[in-house]
């Protein structure tokens, strides 16, 4: 089909008899000079479009439609760009002084000032001193009250907008001729007023979603060249996508946003599939993702068709599940995903996700307001499934399923787009390894994307969800139970502190951690050996005996160390040694092996500070597990109260000790973290000795020394010690 352009319309031997173009009463006032955000981007966005056509190659408008009655074009659709093709031609007809009469011949037939307005614009010379909105108003045949008339204002923003782009192109005029558009004139496509109330909503301002409609049909149409492609997909969005949204429509009952997040989230993935980063891109201007990421790319106009077409397909029982409880999406989401507990066949998500139902998490915004990238892949898994459902076994969907969730669950330092960061964008190489384990089953040793070796999930992660593949394909009289171990809130799919290998202790594992004191098994593992993890030089990281979330942290820190911590294979010594028994494990079982270790330090008079931290509940805080100790210091032992660092809540254990055990005053005050109050001075703990500082100049008074052996372990309780000598000047080294 012929384009033609303004020009020609207008002209006087014009193919379609036109003689004039008039704006009819019904419709709306003009809106791409309008100041609110919308406009302004839609104002931008076209101004940046005609400006690049005239530079290159042209620019195509798509179609207008219109009635022409008594030789007079009536359009139906394409009000604005008219308008504003008109402005722009007006503005080179004045300023290349071109003689030439076929701008008087549009007009508005809205408002009174409005068709006044163009009327005296055409016969109006600028002087180009000033803004022309400015010069225009100033002028004494523009009355004030018309600033009133939104499509007289609107005019004037355009007008100014298109002196600050246009000012730099010369032959404006004749450039204009590169602007063209298809016309159709409705009685020759034998359609009646009527397709006005579908294309402009007879007057009202079209929303966000009617735009970007248009444009994301243009550019399929008119960009990558599929007329019946355009044609196809408009009746989707108006058909089975409409439907599919309708259940998560918003209270005006429009399912606009949901739309557009979800068409959101398909570009991200198609942002990282083509190896870029979000921070390239705004995720909030959806017409610029359809400049960038679907105009004169078709195979990703088809993922989104795809994307949309599979959501609508999960309807289609047989296609999927024989074992699904009824159609809706919901459903789907929830035979594969449970929420918090184990469940048969179901993996439970990660922490990040908040709704099973991963569609609806990203129709309703959650998946784009935090986790992202969470969201993001598990998405992508059953998009690559419900794309490949004929040659993927649900059964092995499932196994696969499962090891995505792990990985995303033990790979919080990976899973991200950070390309300034030390991780960097992460997240093209992540969706290589998801679509290689749903389609395979396999975990890739190297993801190569252009050429280079890709770092993608936590590679201790990685090697851990191999073995355990081996494993289950070997043995599948184990898979149920392990999987079992896997979801566990405080495993979270890392089962090396276990061992996968060790089938018999997944139960032990569990009804351990269910059922017994976490005080007592804290105590009972310190007691087996030195489980305790240094995460640096200052800090070593120990269970916890609360209950609740805050010691859930702590566990879980010392049950997934990032990185490779060589402590680690401590914690699985202790944990494992303590399971290992044939008899019930329970606080009883647990408080007997604590008092066998206590009695032991006590008649081998070998005190190191594990013996401290286990006879002394105050060692014990109930916090997060972390601890300051040097490796030269260990029985300066402080207690952190927050997670991360040092707070005026934290104290050293063994003066805490002291107080508790009446070996100082009741009414002893904490000077610092690491010192008391004593004897008109500080007393603070040393590696070998309780040390009194002077309060004027912190020089050192006296040394309480605590009698050690060679290795340097107390041969005493010191707290006692203290506590029963104090008083003996001959235990005090003055200086």
């Amino acid at each position: 089909m012929e384009t033609t352009t303004l020009k020609n319309l207008l002209s006087e031997n014009n193919p379609y008899g036109i003689s004039g173009i008039t704006i009819p009463r019904i419709q709306r006032a003009y809106a791409q000079g309008r100041s609110d955000a919308h406009a302004v981007k839609t104002r931008e966005r076209f101004l940046s479009a005609i400006h690049a056509g005239l530079i290159d190659d042209g620019l195509t408008l798509d179609f207008i439609y219109g009635n022409i009655q008594n030789g007079l074009l009536i359009p139906l659709d394409g009000q604005q760009r008219l308008t504003t093709l008109w402005l722009l031609h007006w503005y080179a007809y004045k300023k290349e002084c071109i003689n030439d009469k076929r701008l008087a011949k549009f007009s508005y037939n809205t408002r009174y000032s409005a068709r006044d307005f163009l009327i005296k614009l055409v016969n109006y010379k600028p002087t180009w001193k000033t803004r022309l909105s400015d010069e225009i108003k100033n002028e004494g045949w523009f009355p004030m009250e018309w600033i009133n008339d939104p499509t007289v204002r609107g005019m004037l923003t355009m007008l100014d907008e298109i002196q600050k782009r246009f000012a730099d192109i010369d032959n404006l005029w004749n450039k204009l001729d590169k602007i063209n558009f298809y016309f159709r004139d409705i009685e020759e496509m034998e359609l009646t007023d009527d397709i006005y109330i579908k294309m402009n909503s007879r007057g009202k301002p079209l929303t966000d979603f009617e735009h970007f409609k248009a444009e994301l049909l243009k550019i399929i149409r008119s960009e990558n060249g599929d007329a019946t492609a355009a044609k196809r997909i408009g009746l989707k969005i108006d058909r089975e996508w409409t439907d599919l949204l309708w259940i998560y429509r918003d209270k005006a009952n429009l399912v606009d946003n949901g739309f557009l997040n979800f068409f959101r989230v398909i570009s991200l993935i198609l942002i990282y599939k083509s190896d870029q980063s979000s921070l390239d891109f705004d995720l909030e201007d959806d017409f610029s993702l359809l400049e960038r990421l679907y105009k004169n790319q078709p195979q990703n106009v088809e993922f989104l068709e795809q994307a949309f077409d599979c959501m609508v397909n999960i309807q289609n029982k047989p296609l999927l599940s024989n074992s699904l409880p009824s159609n809706s999406i919901d459903d789907f989401f929830n035979s594969y995903l449970s929420a918090n507990y184990h469940e048969s066949g179901k993996v439970v998500v990660s922490q990040q996700i908040t709704d099973l139902n991963i569609f609806k998490g990203v129709l309703t915004g959650a998946a784009l307001r935090r986790n992202t990238p969470y969201w993001l892949i598990m998405l992508y898994s059953f998009l690559i499934y419900l794309m490949n459902y004929d040659k993927i076994k649900e059964i092995d969907f499932r196994r696969r399923l499962r090891v995505v969730v792990n990985l995303l669950k033990n790979s919080r330092n990976e899973v991200v787009d950070t390309p300034n960061g030390d991780a960097g964008n992460r997240m093209p190489a992540n969706l290589r390894q998801v679509e290689n384990i749903i389609l395979s089953g396999e975990i890739a040793d190297r993801i190569m994307i252009d050429n280079d070796v890709r770092q993608n999930f936590n590679v201790i992660q990685m090697e851990e969800e191999r073995q355990k593949l081996q494993f289950t394909n070997e043995h599948p009289e184990h898979s149920a139970d392990l999987f079992q171990l896997e979801d566990y809130y405080l495993i979270q799919g890392r089962t090396d502190v276990v061992g996968h290998e060790n089938t018999h202790l997944y139960q032990r594992f569990i009804q351990v951690f269910n059922t017994c004191s976490r005080n007592a098994i804290d105590c009972a593992m310190l007691a087996t050996s030195d489980y305790s993890q240094r995460l640096n030089n200052w800090c070593i990281q120990l269970g916890s005996g609360d209950q609740n979330e805050i010691g859930d942290k702590a566990w879980f820190a010392l049950f997934h160390p990032t990185g490779k911590i060589a402590d680690f294979n401590k914690t699985k010594k202790s944990l494992r040694s303590l399971l290992e028994t044939d008899v019930k494990i329970d606080d009883k079982y647990l408080q007997d092996r604590i008092d066998a270790y206590l009695s032991e330090c006590r008649t081998k008079n070998q005190y190191d500070w594990r013996y401290y931290y286990i006879a002394y509940s105050c060692f014990r805080p109930w916090r997060y597990g972390k601890y300051t100790m040097y490796d030269d210091q260990p029985y300066a032992l402080v207690a952190l109260f927050s997670e991360k660092r040092e707070s005026s809540n934290a104290y050293q254990c063994m003066l805490k000790a002291l107080i508790e055990n009446k070996a100082v005053a009741n009414s002893v005050e904490w000077y610092d973290i690491r010192a008391l109050s004593y004897r008109k001075g500080l007393l603070t703990c040393e590696n070998n000795a309780f040390v009194s500082y002077s309060l004027n100049d912190d020089k050192e008074r006296a040394r309480f020394s605590i009698p050690q052996n060679k290795e340097g372990i107390d041969t005493v309780d010191r707290i006692q010690y203290f506590k029963d000598y104090r008083k003996d000047n001959n235990c005090w080294i003055y200086q």
